[in-house]
């Protein structure tokens, strides 16, 4: 479906045009026609599918566009929330409404920790009117009265699931109680609250938060059996774990793979792996929670423009990584949540374009990567490199380990039964086991004749 079927202005238009923008997504199309009539969403659609256009657009044409330079305790109002669980995603959401609306006197800022708020209150002065923010930093500014949210008229949940996961649920529950649930406009009418939640599951709890705060919303399920991406081709290499450095640089090398995105569950794991790789002249640097903000973006951004062969990333990344034609993504171990090998994966294959995933694979992650491979439905293909071997160590079933407790059992009973029979011999003494039972003396305790020394 083209996007000049989906009633949008001209000149978000002829943005999307420039931009190469021709067709909609399954997403966009289910979309932007309820949210131009403000209805509340609730939507879960795979990563890589235009999502972030899908809330974005018609955000852009519902919201007054306004000339008028504020003044006093006006410059703090803003109209539109978009709440994020990462730094990385609050960039690039905020990135796409500059890109997006170009044509339009609306203004954002995205808010994030890891920076001073000075920089971020004189944003919001200068007329930004839409938000894009990580909890933590949003209540840091409400606290310091340096944002009033009392004319929100539009609050999106993206990426809902990461939030509750991240245990935001407090600070959600927070904002959301202080954002109107209607708002006066110029001409005296209210005007209801616009609310709308993207989720890439749709457990309890969201389900719980969506009640709160979604009124009379509908639910939108975009290719609910495939979670993975259909560009990407997932591959599975096994390796023994103390293998998986040298493999890791033997494959980048060897292939001459560039832009390749790396996973690892900590810190600790994603700077021994930057320094493996710069052993081996891989330029590689890592981004996690350990480095400052300044160190994070300007790392992704030498990523973007492919002057980093190798970027290193924690999970902090996963959902806040948007790069054109990213080819390779690589699990070095598969992520402590299976959910989240569908957002790792995710961050190639975007846009209809075609990319590769490939996980490594130890001996004691093969239970887990059969757990996900029924969650995306798919059996992976494996692939081999010479020189590195993998030993499957074959775990007995319990019925045979029972067996062999038993067996063992049994064994060191007539040990036993021969050592005691050996001693006896040696003390040329008979066993009581060799005595007729008719010809054995009872024996019974005799009570002591002076109780007294007792």
């Amino acid at each position: 479906m083209s996007f000049k079927t989906l009633k949008l202005s001209s000149k978000l238009l002829n943005t999307l045009t420039e931009l190469g923008y021709t067709e909609a997504s399954e997403i966009q199309q289910k979309a932007i026609p309820l949210l131009l009539e403000h209805q509340d969403i609730l939507a879960t659609s795979q990563t890589g599918t235009g999502k972030t256009a899908a809330f974005v657009l018609p955000m852009l044409e519902n919201l007054k566009e306004s000339s008028e330079k504020r003044t006093g305790d006006d410059r703090y109002k803003i109209k539109a929330l978009i709440l994020v669980p990462t730094r990385e995603l609050a960039i690039q959401v905020d990135s796409k409404i500059e890109t997006y609306g170009k044509e339009f006197t609306h203004k954002s800022v995205a808010l994030y920790g890891g920076v001073k708020l000075g920089g971020q209150t004189t944003q919001i002065r200068a007329g930004a009117n839409i938000v894009v923010a990580t909890t933590g930093r949003l209540i840091d500014h409400m606290k310091n009265r340096t944002i009033d949210l009392s004319e929100v008229e539009m609050i999106v949940l993206d990426e809902a699931d990461k939030m509750l996961e991240m245990g935001f649920i407090k600070d959600i529950r927070f904002i959301l109680s202080k954002l109107p649930i209607n708002t006066l406009q110029e001409d005296g009418t209210l005007k209801k609250r616009h609310a709308l939640m993207f989720s890439a599951t749709f457990p309890t709890p969201i389900m719980t938060l969506a009640k709160t705060f979604l009124k009379n919303h509908i639910t939108i399920e975009v290719d609910k059996e495939n979670l993975s991406t259909k560009q990407v081709q997932q591959v599975v290499h096994y390796v023994n774990e103390e293998e998986k450095m040298p493999l890791l640089s033997t494959l980048i090398a060897s292939n001459d793979w560039h832009q390749v995105l790396l996973f690892t569950n900590t810190k600790l794991q994603a700077d021994k792996i930057v320094e493996h790789l710069n052993e081996k002249a891989l330029k590689a640097q890592a981004i996690h929670g350990d480095k400052s903000q300044g160190q994070r973006i300007e790392a992704l951004q030498e990523f973007k423009e492919k002057k980093l062969r190798i970027l290193v990333a924690t999970d902090v990344a996963a959902r806040g990584i948007d790069i054109v034609n990213l080819p390779h993504v690589i699990n070095f171990e598969l992520p402590n949540k299976n959910e989240d090998y569908i957002h790792r994966i995710g961050r190639t294959g975007r846009a209809k374009q075609n990319g590769e995933a490939l996980s490594l694979v130890c001996q004691k992650e093969v239970a887990q990567l059969k757990e996900i491979e029924k969650l995306i439905n798919k059996t992976l293909k494996t692939i081999t490199t010479e020189g590195f071997s993998y030993k499957s160590k074959v775990q007995p079933s319990s019925k045979k380990i029972k067996q062999q407790e038993t067996n063992e059992s049994k064994k060191q009973a007539l040990k036993l039964k021969k050592a005691k029979e050996m001693a006896e011999k040696m003390m040329g003494k008979k066993g009581i086991s060799d005595i007729p039972t008719d010809k054995r003396k009872k024996t019974s305790r005799q009570s002591p004749s002076n109780k007294r020394h007792f």
